[in-house]
């Protein structure tokens, strides 16, 4: 019980509002410790509530007149702004104020957002750093540190970047490390920057799939959205990610399912940081249905995923666990469905033997889905989609527009909008839509 841990009314108060009133495994374990002020590696998987392990213990020991003395690092933007919401939400009672820092957004508005008294930093490495060789972010006064997702840090080349932080900072910091792995080079890190750290393992530590049922398919060119057709129809997921390998099919996928009426949102690298957080806003509170390139897979804390859909498989079966490891949280179970071409069979004894799972094949009638597939590509929807991508002025560098103005297109009814610029005639670069 949270009441059991001494911790201060206004979070006690503000857990019971928000229904938490027995602490997850890891909570109970973790919390403790850092209420003592010892450092900390855990090793955790993703959704094992680890968020609130961290951030219970730094609001509690945290005063109002206390400025920039807690800095949390997370690996990308959509976490840094849950982390954030996690801490507005848990200490809604106290006068502490948190800022979140990362590309993408106006780094004046953040400058004084920092001045302005942010009691908790929460951001991305780069800006991060960017801000504190501008000096308007100071490191004197940090008490807190934690590392959140360290392996997709790994994972995605910020490791330089957190040493560079990490030797900037105080030693007399509390210092806490959270990750679903802890491959060598974490394990070194730990060592350098810590201070005699307790480690600690739950129970199912790694991103681990087994209370997740997996199936596939086998199917190539326009049978594979067939295929997706007949799992949507006949299995009516409650909430689904469905992946794909590049911008580009992503793109095209939604536009089509858009064009055929059926409801939802996009989410990748090439699209403002906006948009993205809308996406993910509105698929969180309503649209069952998110198409998605790998940049949902890296630390996103989504609630009641129930299925994962990889319309493109993965060739490292690493990455099909990340996947996959968004459905089934907190304890729940969950399915995984992956369309493979008939080349890429192997890959299903190669994540069998690396995840230590099975999967199961399915098989569908898929006359229904062909027809309207059909339908759908001998009908002016399909040049309307296909237009819209070859004129699409889209570089994710750069995002839309740039030298040719875009104009706009509704292609759904919930003002989900599509930007097109390509001079009429021009030839679709195919480097502008590049794999995450």
């Amino acid at each position: 019980m949270f009441d059991s841990m001494n911790l201060r009314k206004e979070i006690l108060n503000a857990l019971h509002e928000m229904g938490f009133d027995e602490p997850t495994e890891v909570q109970k374990q973790v919390i403790p410790l850092e209420l003592e002020g010892k450092d900390v590696v855990v090793k955790s998987k993703t959704g094992s509530g680890k968020t609130a392990a961290f951030v219970i213990p730094i609001l509690n020991g945290l005063e109002k007149n206390e400025k920039q003395a807690a800095m949390i690092i997370t690996p990308t933007r959509e976490l840094a702004l849950q982390v954030t919401d996690v801490v507005r939400e848990i200490g809604k009672h106290m006068q502490l104020k948190a800022v979140t820092i990362y590309g993408g957004a106006s780094i004046n508005y953040q400058i004084r957002e920092i001045k302005n008294g942010a009691n908790i930093i929460i951001g991305t490495p780069g800006r991060l750093i960017d801000l504190m060789k501008r000096r308007e972010l100071t490191t004197d006064s940090i008490r807190f540190l934690v590392l959140d997702e360290v392996d997709i840090m790994l994972d995605m080349g910020f490791i330089d970047d957190i040493k560079y932080i990490l030797s900037k900072l105080p030693k007399s910091r509390q210092t806490m490390f959270f990750s679903a792995t802890i491959p060598e080079e974490i394990k070194h890190i730990t060592l350098n920057y810590t201070n005699s750290p307790v480690n600690i393992n739950i129970s199912g530590g790694e991103v681990t799939v087994s209370t997740i049922q997996h199936f596939y398919s086998i199917a190539n060119g326009h049978d594979k959205f067939s295929t997706l057709l007949a799992y949507l129809d006949e299995k009516k997921p409650e909430k689904a990610i469905i992946f794909c390998k590049t911008q580009r099919n992503a793109e095209r996928i939604h536009l089509i399912m858009q064009n055929l009426g059926m409801q939802a949102v996009l989410m990748h690298g090439g699209l403002s940081q906006n948009r993205r957080e809308h996406s993910l806003n509105m698929f969180k509170e309503g649209i069952n249905m998110l198409i998605a390139t790998n940049v949902a897979s890296r630390g996103l804390d989504i609630d009641n995923v129930s299925d994962i859909i990889n319309f493109d498989a993965e060739t490292d079966p690493k990455a099909y666990v990340h996947r996959v490891g968004r459905s089934a949280r907190m304890g729940k179970s969950g399915r995984a469905f992956t369309i493979f071409t008939p080349a890429e069979k192997y890959l299903v004894y190669e994540i069998e033997n690396y995840a230590k799972i099975k999967l199961s094949p399915l098989e569908f009638n898929l006359s229904t889905y062909r027809e309207k597939m059909n339908e759908f590509y001998k009908g002016d929807s399909r040049h309307e989609v296909e237009s819209a991508l070859r004129r699409s002025n889209f570089n994710p560098n750069r995002g839309f527009g740039g030298r040719n103005k875009p104009y706009r297109k509704e292609f759904s009814n919930n003002n989900d909008r599509h930007y097109s610029g390509f001079k009429k005639g021009s030839r679709f670069k195919r480097n502008y839509f590049k794999e995450d």
